[in-house]
């Protein structure tokens, strides 16, 4: 029964201790330069600040690819420079992709991370059920004593 206890009690403080850490965490943007048509795996949904360039008058189409759903986030057609957001809803792969002929330099920096609501409901469950299943053995015992 300490056994069960104290995995009860680690599965608690755990799930409380994470939150400020992956604040910390979150609060960190993440740069990358993007070659045309390269995949960035996203740790966390959130907002994405996307930059290209090129030489003016340059037209180029700017596309970003969620394959989990199939859909195009963003289709722009641009000329010369551009600055967007995109929101990211999940966390996974996104194919970020200038289609054009000429050189152009695309620069991803996500902003306002966020995590996934499966990792959030897994967390809150998981913290949750324990705290319960400790509490009624730590009542269990009381009634017993």
């Amino acid at each position: 029964m300490r056994l069960l206890k104290a995995v009860l009690l680690s599965v608690v403080i755990m799930t409380l201790l994470v939150f400020p850490i992956e604040k910390n965490v979150l609060t960190q943007p993440i740069s990358e330069v993007v070659l045309v048509g390269q995949g960035i795996i996203v740790p966390s949904s959130g907002m994405v600040m996307l930059s290209s360039s090129a030489d003016e008058g340059t037209e180029y189409d700017v596309k970003v690819f969620d394959p989990e759903s199939g859909r195009a986030v963003l289709e722009r057609n641009v000329s010369g420079s551009f600055r967007g957001r995109v929101m990211l809803e999940h966390s996974g792969p996104y194919y970020f992709s200038v289609q054009t002929m000429t050189p152009v330099t695309m620069a991803v920096r996500i902003i306002n991370r966020y995590p996934s609501v499966t990792v959030l409901n897994i967390r809150y469950g998981l913290g949750g059920v324990s705290a319960l299943l400790l509490a009624a053995i730590l009542l269990v015992e009381g009634i017993k004593k």
